[in-house]
């Protein structure tokens, strides 16, 4: 079990990537979602080079009730993980039985604890190492979709705009629709046919100009629970965890902690991390809590992980 190191020499930017933890106090064995969340951050803890940034993207808990988040910022005190940890806001998170707003600021209130920030929304960027992270999420209870709205959307394109060319890193709980399988891998039993189910809904195609309008752009999702799919999966079904259109790359992450399918590799613990050279971004699959790096699962060019020159 080895230590995360990064894949070549003079790093710009190193980031823990995880998703879907679903941090719950009703959870049969509460502690099992709980244990693989602690074992994601101490591996980061533990890595050669200073990890950056640690990000989740969503769903963080299974509802945003107070004792989730109660559990959830128990296991963040138990590592340092990175210099900076940005939470994004998931479905799940804005799920609670008193109501949107109040939930919606339980999200902020912890979230700013844990990670030291001051958000006043769902939706924020932060300049890391000169590269911009970009946290999008939901203005109002949206079921399982994404609703971001325009002043969001308007935002999105300023953040892009500022980051002139150099890679930009866009984080939402939700994908693109249609992609990664969408929306037949949305569950197990494939039973899914409406084309927006899965992904961000109406407003998905307003997303993809903006992203598509930029270069270098890296778009990160989560929420359907698939498991790592590469190559293989791409040539026998047309899908995979990694995808690229127009310039665009898409990721879509494993659950952390709650179990997958559709996957070359259904294993819990699974992130990814993101290296950043002068020269190219590579991006890595890694089962955190087991410590190694993906293997197995080819992603890009015959290799376990996916490397993109920088234009």
């Amino acid at each position: 079990m080895g230590k995360t190191a990064p894949l070549y020499h003079n790093a710009k930017l190193i980031c823990a990537v995880t998703s879907d933890n679903h941090i719950d106090c009703q959870h049969p064995v509460p502690k099992v979602p709980m244990w693989f969340l602690t074992q994601s951050l101490k591996d980061c803890e533990r890595s050669l080079r200073p990890v950056d940034a640690y990000v989740t993207i969503g769903d963080t808990t299974s509802r945003g009730s107070q004792r989730n988040w109660e559990l959830a910022a128990a296991c963040f005190k138990k590592a340092n993980p990175a210099k900076h940890i940005f939470l994004t806001v998931g479905n799940h998170d804005l799920w609670g039985d008193d109501g949107f707003e109040a939930v919606r600021q339980r999200y902020l209130t912890y979230s700013n604890a844990i990670c030291g920030t001051d958000h006043t929304e769902t939706w924020f960027s932060h300049t890391v190492n000169g590269y911009k992270l970009i946290f999008l999420g939901n203005t109002q209870d949206a079921g399982c979709e994404a609703h971001l709205g325009e002043e969001q959307l308007a935002w999105l394109q300023r953040e892009l705009d500022e980051a002139g060319g150099k890679p930009a890193f866009v984080f939402c709980h939700q994908s693109l629709n249609g992609r990664h399988g969408l929306p037949r891998t949305w569950d197990r039993e494939e039973s899914a046919t409406d084309p927006m189910e899965g992904g961000i809904g109406t407003e998905s195609d307003k997303v993809e100009a903006i992203l598509k309008a930029h270069k270098n752009v890296f778009y990160f999702s989560g929420h359907s629970h698939m498991g790592l799919c590469g190559e293989t999966r791409k040539q026998a079904e047309g899908y995979a965890s990694f995808e690229q259109e127009d310039g665009v790359t898409l990721v879509n992450l494993p659950s952390l902690a709650c179990g997958n399918h559709h996957g070359d590799d259904k294993s819990m613990g699974i992130g990814v991390i993101i290296e950043v050279y002068d020269d190219r971004v590579v991006i890595r699959p890694r089962n955190f809590a087991r410590h190694t790096m993906n293997r197995k699962v080819m992603i890009k060019d015959g290799k376990p992980y996916w490397e993109q020159m920088i234009e």
